[in-house]
C-alpha cells in the first residue's frame, strides 16, 4: 500500500476506506520536533477522511521520552476527539519492555470516555479491539 500524502518522513500514513482505520507507522526513532510533526500529520489526515479509528504502530520507535506518551494521551488526542465531534478510538502497537514501563493511566482510558486507546503487543490483537470499537464494544 502507498503512503497517504499526509506521511512525513517518519511516519508513514495509510487509510483504509474498506476498514475506515488510519493506520501511522513510525519507520525509526524521532526527537520531540519530529513526534509532533508526525502526530499533526495523523490529525490532518483524520481531519480529511473524518476517521475516528486509528491504528499507530511505535514498535520502531526504541529510543523513547516518557513525556511524548502522557502528551499524546492528555492532550494531544482529547484535542483530535473534540476536533473531529466523535469518539476517537487509537490502538498503540508497542514493544514489550515498552508496555512494562508504561504507568497505569498511560495504558488506557477509562470506559465510557469518547477517547479511548489501548496498547497492544501485536497487530492482531489491536485490530481486533478496533473492531470491536467500531461495533460499540
Amino acid at each position: 500500500m502507498s503512503p497517504d500524502p499526509f506521511s512525513t518522513v517518519a511516519l508513514h500514513v495509510t487509510y483504509r476506506p474498506d476498514l475506515s482505520q488510519l493506520t501511522g507507522r513510525w519507520l525509526r526513532s524521532v526527537n520531540e520536533d519530529e513526534l509532533h510533526a508526525g502526530y499533526q500529520a495523523l490529525r490532518m489526515a483524520a481531519r480529511h477522511y473524518r476517521c475516528a479509528y486509528w491504528l499507530i504502530d511505535s514498535r520502531r520507535r526504541t529510543n523513547r521520552s516518557l513525556n511524548g506518551p502522557e502528551w499524546v494521551v492528555t492532550r494531544f488526542l482529547p484535542q483530535v476527539q473534540r476536533e473531529l465531534g466523535m469518539p476517537l478510538s487509537v490502538s498503540f502497537l508497542v514493544l514489550p519492555e515498552y508496555l512494562k514501563s508504561l504507568p497505569p493511566s498511560l495504558l488506557s482510558a477509562p470506559p465510557g470516555s469518547p477517547l479511548q486507546f489501548g496498547r497492544f503487543l501485536n497487530e492482531g490483537d489491536a485490530d481486533a479491539w478496533l473492531a470491536a470499537q467500531q461495533s460499540g464494544g
